[in-house]
């Protein structure tokens, strides 16, 4: 082969070569970006409307519509998702996977100033369009607490804000619960009446009188001077002292009609960490940065700073996604580095040092030539990729362990080592390819897979298709170098001196049947000859009964499964409290939460939370001693978030606003699993009234929704929520379906202030000047500031705290006019109090109510759940016309994933058959790989049994689909050279008994080393090459165990199949004529009167 040729006669700058790309692979290793699932790329454009006061419905019909319809015509909507609230419009426009996401935008905008013309005249701002990245989500979540109390831990926390955000790649850091100073300034309104003065006019007096103004320079002598009037405020008293106007001859003072408070703002928010008070950092890195760099230098900043904080002040990570991923990345390189091992010590047992040295140097070369590619490809190292390795390293010494053992075998017959390295090469170089390219033809249709699951899983095939095809190079190229000055045999006597083209004509020579293994092996394999049918009948039953097998011990209870349930790292235990509860109302519901988490029988009045969550002892399973917050040893933290932010929670959060966190120790020190934690949890908390509590679980993976996920449609929101709150009653009736909700929403009581707008013009005001004047009177506005040292602090306006809570004194307020008179508030508008629907939900232009469920997966499937809830629904429930009901969330993910692997499967079955038919010139040759291919599914089945796994949609499937293109590699060998054999005259039998014991020795090797190479992802057993331990329970083999399973017990069953039944097709097709009359015997002995047609016999037969 040309190739080769020239890498041999050029083998100095080859190993160069080598040392060059080995250099450049370590680099790439070092620097590729670490995360834990893939960066998803969803194209999701988000446009966010505000029209302050106006009711929901009245939202949906006058803007969310208005757009929506605009909407309709666009390139690439997969899904249009909005949500109508009081006063804010939100919608997200999903597009399908590959979206240009920068083109999406700028046609959204362009849709969105079409749609201006027919939306409100009086809109506050025009609607912003801006993109939603999924991965910009908090990779690190702090918690401050400590006796410095909570103004101190909220200064600590906007300082470390400050300096985390200058760290690159952070896109910006949320700061929750704590108090900040304010200086606020309340007004009396009765008496703003009196003097007739208006909350606007102390706005401007503040404002103006709280500057330090430069009066420019002035000349005394010989020098120059510069004016200064300093102005502002040195003390909160001093604001006292303003003059507001003058009033029967006297000044006002500002004492005269407001107070001052140097206090702190009102609280929008609350934290806690284990019972004590604290302040929260959300740490979000911008999309594509390497994760573990900026975890790192976040706590390089928090060790450096924590020196000056006050004593006994404590931060705690309560969530690090760099941790988790740098302990994932070690898992699975862990992983790696044990199969490596038991894979090398296989071809030194095998192989000798030697030629085991050049076989293995291909397993590391290979590797970092891909992380070179994935590198220029802008790849990350997550944990899909580092699988993809693990599921290569066995097949990636296949081709060296055929070159270097042909180049061998050539040295050996005394050809020199140069000629030999070429001559040898070029003898096997095409099967090398075909092989390859089976392996590779297989994995190319999932390079295609659509949608959120293919953007996930579409790493897989990438990175195999770059390893082995890098394992190719180095194989053809590398290896042939190197063995041309390095290997060494010993030279036979009667060989030394033969000529490349003489051992060419000769061959290769069958081995001598002289050891046990080999006896038993032919005895074995020339009874398959002897009566193929009954191995090839026994090979069909085999599959059959295991398939049997694994539906009654596991198929019957659990058949199927969608993605793996995996023990969660922490849950969310979520609280939706009514419309319109303040924070004092959600915190105590919380504190509930907190109690029942945290195991004490006291209720929150006996004794303090803090108390409840004194640290309580736990004895890990290596005997350990450690304490946490729970009676529940898995629980390592509780971390609570209250908050009474507007809008809630968004449409792409897996948890609400107000929460508590839990977090869990780490695999190995857990004492049970942490699915039976969170079970007990549910018990605890599913009796807390006063708000929807339900427990959602970190999401790992591709985000696809709850298993469960009903979608109700129609026009009368009323009626959607009616028919969702019995679905939520026939779901509760399911076992096993848990934390069960819907998103309707009853509405927010409301004060409706109706304006006169013919009164309001004339006196010069619109409604948003007046909506502008009642927020500042009730909410606050933000005037000035006062300085004090380096700090500045918000000097707020608005009436008194009681005044706020007493309606009549919005009939009271005054409105300053363009002319300056003042205009009572009750003069031009009307104040109601009325209901409204809450937040409407449409989804591809209709009204929606979903409800959601999860499920226990350790006890039900949950497409198992679905369908015994649609066995429900069919029975119980009645949908009015034009209402509609359909699964969707994870169910859609699972029909497309399922619908697409099953045409993979057939697509790369018809791959690997091309490439077979090419190889072999025939079509009989690669039915019988392609036979072996389907029989080796029965080992997929056997391993699912074993391990009493369900069928898993995706891993399960792709491991089918990456069976088929390893299973083919042996037969390939098997077949080519027993038709070698064939071509230089043996006899069928005698040809196919001498190429099975020939090749008895690298199917097992080629076998063994890709069996072992996922032995530590199977057993979740390897050893931990960074803390020199053996590890027991492995994080990553929780994901990938079922496509392990599949490709490891196919293999072995496989491998079987090659030895075996291979041969005895092979022997039935070639002697079609004799197995002819032998299936007709076989006929004859089953019946006792002959059938004419099948015996021979004429029709003319006398009776």
């Amino acid at each position: 082969m040309i190739l080769s040729d020239l890498s041999v006669k050029n083998s100095t700058s080859v190993v160069v070569l080598a040392v060059i790309l080995a250099v450049f692979g370590i680099y790439s290793y070092l620097v590729l970006p670490r995360e834990s699932a893939p960066d998803i790329t969803i194209p999701n454009v988000f446009i966010s409307t505000s029209y302050r006061g106006v009711s929901a419905s009245d939202m949906e019909t006058a803007i969310t519509i208005e757009i929506e319809k605009k909407l309709k015509g666009l390139d690439g909507l997969k899904k249009l998702q909005s949500v109508s609230s009081e006063g804010r419009s939100s919608i997200n426009i999903e597009f399908v996977t590959g979206t240009d996401i920068d083109q999406a935008i700028q046609d959204v905008k362009d849709k969105v100033d079409q749609a201006k013309g027919n939306l409100p005249s009086d809109l506050e701002n025009d609607p912003s369009v801006f993109e939603v990245n999924f991965s910009e989500m908090p990779i690190v979540v702090f918690s401050l607490s400590g006796t410095c109390g909570l103004p101190c831990l909220k200064q600590i926390a906007d300082d470390l804000k400050d300096r985390i955000e200058a760290v690159t790649g952070v896109l910006e850091v949320d700061v929750t619960g704590g108090l900040e100073r304010e200086i606020r300034v309340e007004v009396f309104p009765e008496k703003l009446a009196y003097y007739g003065l208006s909350i606007a006019s102390l706005q401007n007096a503040v404002k103006s009188e709280n500057n330090n103004t430069s009066g420019g320079a002035i000349r005394l002598g010989q020098g120059r001077f510069q004016l200064r009037v300093p102005g502002e405020f040195k003390t909160p008293e001093e604001i006292y002292g303003l003059v507001l106007g003058i009033h029967q001859g006297q000044p006002v003072y500002l004492k005269d009609v407001a107070r001052v408070v140097d206090s702190f703002k009102e609280e929008t928010s609350r934290s806690r960490l284990d019972g004590r008070s604290a302040v929260n950092l959300s740490v979000k890195k911008r999309s594509g940065e390497n994760i573990i760099r900026i975890g790192k230098e976040v706590d390089d900043i928090i060790s450096r700073d924590r020196l000056s904080w006050p004593p006994a002040t404590e931060i705690t990570k309560v969530m690090d996604a760099s941790l988790d991923i740098k302990m994932m990345v070690e898992d699975l390189e862990n992983n790696i580095l044990s199969g490596l091992v038991l894979v090398l010590v296989v071809i030194f047992l095998a192989m000798g040092i030697r030629n085991a040295l050049m076989v293995s140097f291909a397993i590391p070369m290979s590797m970092l030539i891909s992380f070179t590619v994935l590198y220029v490809m802008d790849v990350t190292l997550n944990m899909v990729v580092l699988f993809s390795l693990t599921l290569a390293l066995g097949m990636l010494v296949d081709n060296a362990i055929v070159i270097v053992e042909n180049i061998y075998r050539f040295v050996e017959q005394g050809v020199p080592r140069v000629e030999a390295a070429m001559r040898a090469t070029g003898e096997v170089a095409w099967p090398v390819i075909g092989s390859t390219l089976t392996t590779l033809g297989a994995f190319l249709p999932l390079l295609f897979w659509p949608g959120i699951m293919g953007e996930f899983m579409g790493y897989m095939p990438l990175t195999l298709i770059i390893t082995l095809s890098s394992s190719l190079f180095v194989a053809l190229v590398i290896n042939p170098a190197i063995a041309s000055f390095f290997i060494k045999p010993k030279f036979p006597a009667d060989t030394r001196g033969n000529s490349s083209a003489d051992i060419e004509a000769l061959g290769e020579k069958p081995v001598e049947v002289n050891g046990p293994i080999l006896r038993q092996y032919r005895s074995l394999l020339s009874l398959a000859l002897h009566t193929p049918l009954t191995f090839i009948s026994l090979s069909f039953f085999l599959l059959l009964l295991m398939f049997e097998t694994w539906l009654l011990f596991v198929g019957l209870e659990k058949p199927l499964e969608f993605m793996p349930e995996i023990d969660p790292k922490s849950v969310y235990v979520n609280l939706d409290a009514p419309e319109g509860a303040d924070l004092d109302y959600i915190d105590k519901i919380m504190q509930r939460i907190e109690y029942a988490i945290a195991g004490t029988k006291a209720t929150p009045g006996e004794i303090s939370l803090e108390q409840a969550m004194a640290p309580k002892e736990h004895t890990m399973p290596d005997g350990t001693k450690y304490t946490g917050p729970s009676d529940l040893a898995n629980i390592k933290n509780i971390y609570m978030r209250a908050t009474v932010s507007a809008g809630g929670g968004d449409m792409f959060s897996s948890n609400t606003p107000n929460h508590a966190g839990i977090r869990f120790l780490e695999l190995p020190e857990r004492s049970e699993s942490t699915q039976d934690t969170l079970n007990t949890l549910r018990e605890r908390i599913k009796n807390i009234a006063g708000g929807k509590v339900t427990v959602a679980m970190q999401e790992e993976g591709p985000p696809t929704g709850a298993p469960i996920n009903i979608e109700i449609s129609g026009d009368n929101f009323m009626i959607l929520g009616e028919i969702a709150k019995k679905i939520k009653g026939v779901l509760a009736q399911i076992p096993h379906v848990e934390d069960v909700r819907d998103n309707f929403v009853e509405g927010l009581p409301s004060i409706q202030v109706h304006v006169d707008r013919q009164k309001a013009a004339l006196f010069g005001l619109s409604t948003n000047t007046i909506g502008f004047a009642l927020k500042s009177a009730y909410n606050g506005l933000e005037v000035s500031t006062f300085r004090e040292g380096d700090e500045d602090f918000d000097i707020t306006l608005q009436l008194q705290e009681g005044d706020r809570k007493v309606v009549d004194i919005l009939h009271e307020l005054l409105l300053p006019t363009p002319t300056g008179t003042l205009v009572p508030l009750s003069t031009l508008a009307t104040v109601t109090f009325s209901g409204s629907i809450g937040d409407i939900s449409r989804i591809n232009n209709e009204r929606v109510v979903t409800v959601k469920a999860n499920v226990d997966e350790t006890k039900i499937p949950g497409p198992v759940a679905r369908a015994h809830a649609e066995e429900f629904f069919k029975k119980t429930i009645q949908l009015p016309p034009g209402y509609k009901m359909k699964f969707t969330g994870e169910f859609e993910f699972q029909q497309e994933s399922q619908a697409f692997l099953s045409k993979a499967f057939v697509v790369a079955l018809f791959i690997i058959f091309l490439v077979l038919v090419s190889m072999f010139n025939s079509l009989a040759q690669p039915f019988i790989i392609m036979t072996s291919v389907i029989l080796s599914l029965g080992g997929a089945f056997l391993g699912l049994t074993v391990l009493k796994l369900p069928f898993g949609i995706i891993m399960t499937g792709v491991g089918v689909i990456s069976l088929a293109g390893v299973v083919v590699n042996n037969a390939i060998v098997l077949i080519d050279y027993t038709n070698k054999l064939r071509g230089r005259g043996y006899e069928l039998r005698e040809a196919i008994l001498a190429a099975g014991c020939t090749r008895l020795r690298p199917v097992l090797l080629t076998a063994v080393t890709t069996i072992l190479g996922l032995i530590p992802m199977l057993t979740g057993v390897s050893f931990d090459f960074h803390q020199w331990t053996v590890v027991w329970a492995s994080e990553s083999s929780q994901w990938w165990r079922s496509m392990a399973a599949v490709v490891t017990f196919g293999l072995i069953v496989a491998t079987f199949l090659t030895l075996v039944v291979v041969p005895s097709l092979y022997y039935a097709i070639e002697n079609a004529g004799t197995l002819l009359n032998k299936i007709r015997t076989w006929v004859r002995r089953i019946y006792w009167k002959p059938v004419p047609w099948l015996s021979g016999e004429t029709r003319g037969r006398k009776e």
